[in-house]
């Protein structure tokens, strides 16, 4: 199961997400995964808290769109910042719903950055999504899924934000 929802905040909430996401404080890991050939790479990610959360208001708009599925209970909040040519693996949250949010204001679809979405087997793309703008990918965790990063001609950053809920 994916869903996509375009313009999915208003140009003010989407400005005011991309400032924070800017100013917040980064760290150098890589929680996707326990394989240690991939912590080689580590990325760059800042974990939102629950006052970030409620700061940069995204469960609200979260919820409406899928009905209060979830009810305000996200298990965690990650923003993740990619630079170009970053090197990035096929990974899975199993147990977590995830409601994956592009956070940059501008980004051509030349510059890439796009999210793969593969089958079970990770040997057939199931979906692609260009990295646009105000987008949010509403997803099961249990697919396995990866990001492109942008090109060198891409902006210095490209932040995604993620919210994770528990399946049951």
């Amino acid at each position: 199961m994916i869903k996509v929802f375009d313009n999915f905040l208003k140009p003010s909430e989407h400005d005011f997400i991309y400032e924070f996401a800017l100013n917040s404080h980064y760290k150098i890991g890589w929680n996707d995964t326990n394989n240690p050939e991939h912590k080689r790479y580590p990325n760059i990610y800042s974990s939102y808290s629950k006052e970030d959360v409620e700061k940069i208001n995204i469960l609200d708009p979260v919820n409406k769109i899928l009905k209060n599925k979830h009810k305000n209970k996200a298990t965690a909040c990650i923003v993740n910042l990619t630079k170009p040519l970053d090197i990035n693996f096929m990974h899975t949250h199993k147990d977590a719903m995830v409601a994956l949010y592009y956070i940059n204001t501008k980004w051509d679809k030349d510059w890439g950055g796009e999210t793969i979405f593969y089958d079970k087997d990770g040997k057939s793309v199931l979906f692609t999504g260009p990295y646009t703008p105000n987008r949010l990918i509403y997803f099961d965790g249990s697919v396995p899924h990866t990001i492109k990063s942008q090109n060198i001609l891409g902006p210095t950053y490209r932040f995604t934000l993620s919210l994770f809920f528990n399946k049951k």
